[in-house]
């Protein structure tokens, strides 16, 4: 019998990390569309994309999954990156491209690559506007739950103009809830300094002790925070398989969840058995490879 408190961390506390929703190195059509079912079914809450993730099919992928249930989710989206104006021209090609990545080392090295290099950025209120409103678009959602800043560099939290016009989409009903995605705990605290910001994203790997003041300074100020990178980090370093792989799974995850001051974690997987196998672990079903 699963236990209670287990379900209701899995519905409260966690989420599903959709980066790689629609990509070329992620999950496209009819297996895409199964992991966020999947997701949904064992209880997950809260999706987690960008306007730039499978350069919009993410949004795309989560609209239509999500849309019979929309009031009995959360989904977070951000703005502030594009893709330079030549990487258009292969968005036609992802479907073809996508299994040849996948057979060819050499294919998925030249993406993964192309993956790694910084975006250009935008955060002017123009480029906000047209990013949420394309977002919304794609989701067709008339809000989203929670609305970010992507990656913005600290001269962008500093200056405070892009988190005052995300106040302004807010007051037009396009958000519910605002703030910033980090890249790291520095980032965060200086996002911490702006009472307006209501959500920070950053990484929980590695967490350090700047981290713990970091979570500890957002618990006393209200702030939610969201902690993503769990699978690259941690779970990373969990064996493939043996007996007490589940036993391990969910020690690194309710250890996770006991940060101080982490409202939400994220799970980034693209395979449907690994999300499920997660979930079981820490549910308690440690045979969860047998069903």
């Amino acid at each position: 019998m699963y236990d209670r408190r287990a379900l209701e961390i899995i519905e409260q506390r966690l989420g599903l990390g959709c980066a790689r929703l629609g990509s070329v190195l992620g999950v496209r059509g009819p297996t895409a569309a199964v992991l966020v079912a999947t997701a949904f079914e064992q209880g997950i809450r809260f999706f987690d994309t960008a306007s730039i993730y499978g350069q919009g099919d993410s949004e795309r992928i989560l609209g239509q999954a999500l849309h019979s249930v929309r009031q009995h989710v959360m989904v977070v989206s951000k703005a502030g990156q594009y893709f330079p104006r030549g990487t258009s021209f292969a968005k036609p090609f992802k479907r073809v491209l996508s299994p040849l990545s996948g057979r060819c080392g050499l294919g998925r090295h030249i993406v993964a690559k192309a993956r790694a290099a910084a975006l250009p950025q935008d955060f002017s209120p123009s480029f906000l506007r047209t990013s949420t409103e394309g977002s919304l678009r794609r989701l067709k959602f008339d809000y989203l739950d929670i609305l970010l800043l992507h990656s913005p560099p600290l001269d962008v939290i500093e200056q405070g103009d892009a988190i005052h016009f995300l106040e302004t989409l807010r007051d037009e009903g396009k958000a519910r809830m605002i703030g910033i995605s980090c890249d790291d705990v520095d980032c965060g605290l200086l996002a911490l300094r702006d009472k307006r910001i209501q959500v920070i994203e950053l990484p929980l790997w590695p967490w350090t002790d700047r981290s713990d003041h970091f979570a500890e300074c957002a618990l006393r100020q209200g702030v939610y925070v969201v902690a993503r990178g769990l699978i690259g980090g941690a779970l990373g370093a969990a064996p493939p398989d043996g007996p007490h792989r589940a036993q391990l799974l969910r020690g690194i995850v309710r250890s996770s969840l006991a940060l101080s001051g982490i409202s939400r974690l994220i799970i980034g997987t693209t395979r449907t058995e690994h999300l499920k196998e997660i979930l079981d672990a820490l549910r308690g079903r440690e045979d969860s490879t047998c069903t």
